[in-house]
């Protein structure tokens, strides 16, 4: 059975070939940093051109992939997202353009680490991830969000600089954010 690592492989080639700067981030990359859950699907954060969806999108051609050009082009104009589905083995890829403050610090300072199967691709930095998910957290209020930033924060893997959160969470509006997430780790 394809994991959603083989499909991130997929992509991450592609980008780097293309020479498309690239960030994976969202649940993938909160288990590189953190504990292991269920996912189906990949998120990959990227600095996109118009010029670069049909190179890229040629990668991943039908019928066994389901992609979209003018979705494509409409993420890059309203800086959103669209999605590269595997009709094989039903997996996804949520390509987001790196259209805000956050998301652009995603891709800019990107690390090289190797995957659960050994493949190498850029991640999202863990402080940006986290800020990303408190982003994600301030519209939906989903409790999954937490989870993963207090799994990221108490992982003993890696090293994390609270302060650095702490202070990007202000720049950005996130402070009250981050203070839930202060409150729901202290409850353990």
């Amino acid at each position: 059975m394809k994991s959603a690592f083989d499909l991130l492989d997929i992509v991450a080639r592609a980008c780097e070939e293309l020479g498309i700067p690239y960030a994976v981030g969202g649940s993938l990359a909160a288990m590189m940093y953190g504990e292991l859950r269920l996912t189906t699907d990949i998120d990959v954060v990227v600095h996109l051109r118009p010029q670069d969806v049909p190179r890229l999108l040629a990668r991943f051609p039908h019928p066994r992939y389901y992609r979209d050009e003018h979705a494509a082009l409409e993420a890059i104009r309203t800086g959103s997202q669209f999605n590269i589905i595997d009709n094989e083995t039903g997996l996804k890829a949520d390509i987001f353009i790196a259209g805000d403050a956050i998301s652009r610090l995603q891709v800019d300072n990107a690390r090289r680490m190797e995957t659960a199967f050994g493949g190498m691709v850029m991640v999202s930095p863990p402080e940006e991830l986290i800020l990303m998910k408190m982003k994600y957290y301030s519209f939906a209020w989903t409790e999954k969000h937490l989870r993963d930033i207090s799994g990221m924060l108490d992982s003993p893997l890696q090293e994390i600089d609270e302060a650095r959160i702490r202070s990007l969470a202000e720049r950005h509006g996130l402070a009250h954010v981050w203070e839930a997430v202060q409150s729901r780790r202290a409850r353990g």
